[in-house]
């Protein structure tokens, strides 16, 4: 049989998978490529190699892995930022920001180890960072040698369910900086264990109102010490009551990203198919109204329900947002065609399951 030569006009699928060798019935296996190494497809078909880079500085150490993120603050201020062991250095211009003589940098929490989980997400001069290990902290910039990075100070959320056990909690007062705060049990804290000294910087919602305060220590199971940070609406033994959703028990989100000027959080150790919203327009609220009526602006926590554990991965904002897990990609809308998400319309849909077309009939490679 003679041998027939498939005409290559474009490539714009990209790399394809060994899994559709011969798959010449594919529309797209005659626009694809077994291996594209450092090579750049262009929108109308053809293939380039990659531009170049240029080397600006050595890293503080080059014996330990370091990770590249850019900052974008505005069309004509843009940075890289260098995150390494527990630091975080600054470029711009080619060239690293300096204060003195020295390289400019400030200290992080974040180890060697930790950094190719980071996920971040950037508003103007200010990038949300986080990691399931760590709480959540926020990198503001006012000047090119002038960066912090804190702990984000959460108002009034995210809880978990509220709960539903007979266990009450008791407070001492229903303000102040050092209250006391006593379980009638341990049923329906922590998987029936009680508090643990990892709760330490957890929040409590307690009582029918807004007020909640957040553990400053662990005396027992039992008892924990805590600061009032909104008003409790009582000193009585209630059953209505919630633990914070994100502390060192629970861990916290490993993903991050605006969508409809809402901050979005999602999965964390103990809620790995989680998603939270904070209030529009107000990224560090998690209030979701539970006592009152609910609005359309309050914040939002929903949880994907499927078959299997499908921990998020990456959260992706477009026209919808891309929810990635483990199992597949869900979308988040409104309900409907162009309506904004909120508490009573939230949507989630997997999205249709997509067949990656790969062949292997050409290489394209340079090193």
């Amino acid at each position: 049989m003679a041998r027939v030569s498939v005409q290559l006009t474009n490539f714009t699928a990209g790399e394809l998978s060994p899994r559709l060798d011969g798959r010449n019935d594919l529309s797209k296996y005659a626009s694809g490529c077994k291996t594209l190494h450092n090579i750049i497809i262009y929108p109308h078909g053809s293939a380039a190699r990659r531009s170049g880079t240029t080397f600006v500085r050595e890293v503080k150490d080059s014996t330990k892995k370091t990770r590249l993120i850019p900052f974008e603050f505005s069309t004509t201020q843009t940075y890289v930022l260098e995150f390494g062991n527990q630091y975080i250095r600054f470029y711009k211009n080619n060239g690293i920001i300096v204060s003195g003589s020295t390289p400019y940098e400030i200290a992080t929490p974040y180890l060697e180890a930790d950094l190719p989980n980071l996920k971040f997400a950037q508003s103007a001069d200010v990038m949300y960072i986080c990691h399931p290990n760590y709480s959540v902290r926020k990198l503001s910039r006012t000047a090119h040698t002038s960066w912090t990075l804190v702990e984000v100070p959460f108002d009034n959320g995210p809880f978990l369910d509220h709960n539903t056990s007979t266990t009450t909690l008791t407070a001492s007062a229903t303000t102040g900086n050092s209250i006391t705060i006593t379980a009638s049990s341990t049923t329906g804290i922590n998987n029936n264990t009680g508090f643990q000294t990892t709760d330490v910087g957890r929040l409590i919602h307690l009582g029918t109102g807004k007020g909640h305060a957040e553990i400053i220590s662990r005396t027992s199971s039992t008892v924990v010490t805590a600061e009032v940070l909104e008003t409790l609406s009582t000193t009585s033994a209630t059953t209505d009551w919630s633990l914070g959703a994100w502390s060192d028990t629970t861990g916290y989100p490993s993903t991050v990203s605006f969508y409809e000027q809402r901050l979005v959080f999602a999965g964390s150790k103990s809620n790995p198919q989680t998603l939270w919203f904070s209030k529009s327009g107000d990224y560090e609220n998690f209030d979701e109204n539970y006592h009152g009526t609910v609005a359309d602006d309050d914040a939002i926590t929903y949880t994907i329900a499927s078959n299997q554990v499908n921990a998020i991965r990456f959260l992706s904002a477009t026209r919808s947002l891309i929810v990635g897990t483990v199992g597949g990609e869900f979308s988040v809308s409104g309900g409907g065609t162009d309506d904004p998400v909120t508490p009573t319309n939230i949507l989630i849909k997997k999205d249709r399951k997509s067949t990656r077309l790969n062949s292997s009939h050409i290489t394209i490679s340079y090193a």
